[in-house]
């Protein structure tokens, strides 16, 4: 559905960062893709406030993407930031699978808390290893040791049934592939990689799609 409150939003976007538009096209030509963080930031205010989640935050700790949350766990308010770093992005028809690594996490809980107490005896450093106590592991969770998580993201319930998307990745698998994610400046920077001589293939199946 058109969105003329998001239309407005972004040219707003582009009257305040006159740049951005220039940096983006330059990068274009390095098959670089730019996306302002303030786009991300605007999804998240648009997401609903529910469950555990109180707050979330997110901006660029280059090359990492810095990540803030506020948690509200059976009425004990805990603050939670990391370093969330993309090590691998695989985008195939029948999987896109993420790969991150987490640093520098730190949770915060009132002194003297039992969360507080709990959270003293945790090796933060190794945040995967955590989850195993955990009920219910995160939705796409398909690998998690160390600093190191390995996301399905076509095992999420809203993607897994989406045709359109297993479509457009069947189409793209062979011609492009994401080689790195990261931030620069205010900006979360996709890098791709193009096989020119899948473009054919690529077309046949564009058109029997």
């Amino acid at each position: 559905m058109f969105n003329l409150k998001a239309v407005r939003n972004g040219l707003g976007y582009l009257r305040s960062h006159p740049s951005f538009l220039f940096q983006a096209a330059k990068d274009a030509t390095r098959l670089q893709i730019d996306i302002p963080l303030d786009l991300l930031r605007w999804a998240v205010a648009k997401m609903p406030k529910k469950g555990k989640l109180a707050g979330l935050e997110v901006y660029a700790n280059p090359p990492a993407l810095g990540i803030a949350a506020t948690l509200d766990l059976f009425g004990t308010q805990m603050r939670v930031t990391a370093d969330v770093g993309f090590d691998a992005v695989s985008a195939r028809s029948e999987e896109l699978r993420i790969e991150l690594r987490i640093a520098e996490l730190k949770i915060s809980a009132p002194p003297n808390s039992p969360a507080a107490q709990m959270l003293g005896a945790m090796d933060l450093k190794r945040p995967g290893n955590l989850l195993g106590f955990l009920p219910k592991k995160p939705p796409g969770l398909v690998e998690a040791r160390d600093d190191r998580f390995v996301f399905d993201l076509m095992l999420v319930p809203a993607l897994k049934g989406n045709r359109g998307l297993k479509r457009a990745l069947e189409v793209l698998q062979d011609v492009v592939h994401i080689k790195e994610v990261r931030t620069s400046g205010d900006l979360l920077t996709i890098g791709l990689g193009v096989q020119v001589g899948a473009l054919p293939g690529a077309l046949v199946k564009l058109r029997t799609a």
